[in-house]
């Protein structure tokens, strides 16, 4: 056993009262700038001479996804709020740096660099579905960093879809090099298109699943080949832990003002993940927009945008 992790054990054994300072103490080995990357990122500002010089929103998207797919959401959330909204990459997604690890304390530790990158005191942290997660430790670990925190479609615990997405990674992987002769990259999607309906009878029944898995596909302009704007490879590798929840953080609680977005129609945030909720988050709401599923925000945009807007009115 770590030597630090073993003189855990042996306090809390010895006297219960000590169990929140060694659990924090025990969760620093693992929450460090050391491991943190610079993630890309787009800025979007309101108009001249409108900005509140002391609020940010960062949004980090979900497994898969990248920073563009809060494009329109980001420029209205600017617009409206009179806002900074930052977008990122998460690691190993698009243009942000590729690793080999991909824990969600790696994670955590990339979002807090940004956050103290702008230093703003009314930063608000939203994440959806792994960056909702990512999200969450943040606001678990450095709660000083942020004053509000909004999480969509996703619970601190095992995701849903922990079965599915190692089969769609592997699929994905599996299958790169069946489309390389296509004459472009709409072709090429198509072809892949029948290869995902063909693989597996989930993504042959989900047409919404299998169009965000095409949004993967680029063509390379370097290499002439076509390309996955993820590293697969590292997301296979901790593909684990991305669908789980650190178990470090089982009896942590924050003070930090929380609110879930859940899509009616999704299986995310389900009745059995509201306990944990509430204990780790008991200073949390949840709304659930109706007709909509896990993507909430791009499903539902014009809902979303009237639940997040109050959200980012901070005195």
């Amino acid at each position: 056993m770590n030597k630090y992790l073993k003189y855990c054990s042996d306090l809390i054994s010895f006297n219960g009262k000590n169990r929140t300072i060694l659990c924090s103490f025990q969760r620093f080995q693992h929450i460090s700038s050391t491991s943190a990357v610079t993630l890309a990122e787009d800025v979007y500002n309101p108009p001249k001479g409108m900005a509140d010089p002391e609020r940010c929103l960062i949004i980090a998207h979900g497994l898969f996804g990248n920073r563009t797919n809060w494009r329109s959401l980001a420029k209205a959330f600017s617009e409206r709020a009179k806002i900074k909204v930052v977008t990122v990459d998460m690691r190993n997604h698009s243009n942000s740096p590729y690793t080999t690890s991909m824990t969600y304390f790696d994670m955590a530790s990339d979002l807090i660099r940004t956050i103290e990158k702008y230093n703003m005191p009314k930063t608000i942290l939203m994440g959806h579905s792994m960056g909702g997660k990512a999200a969450m430790l943040v606001a678990l670990e450095k709660p000083t960093l942020i004053r509000k925190l909004i999480v969509v479609d996703i619970a601190p615990t095992i995701s849903p879809s922990a079965r599915e997405m190692p089969l769609y990674i592997r699929i994905l992987l599996n299958n790169l090099h069946r489309i390389q002769n296509e004459k472009d990259i709409a072709v090429a999607r198509r072809t892949m298109n029948t290869i995902l309906q063909t693989s597996a009878e989930s993504l042959r029944q989900n047409k919404n699943v299998r169009d965000f898995l095409l949004t993967l596909l680029a063509h390379d302009e370097s290499s002439g080949q076509f390309v996955w704007r993820a590293n697969l490879e590292a997301l296979d590798e901790n593909i684990n832990d991305i669908m789980s929840f650190p178990a470090e953080y089982d009896n942590t609680t924050t003070d930090v003002e929380t609110l879930f977005i859940a899509g009616e129609k999704s299986n995310y945030i389900d009745d059995e993940s509201i306990p944990t909720i509430r204990r780790l988050f008991p200073s949390h709401r949840l709304i659930r927009i109706p007709n909509a599923g896990h993507w909430v925000h791009s499903e539902r945009p014009h809902d979303f945008l009237n639940c997040v807007l109050p959200e980012l009115e901070i005195k």
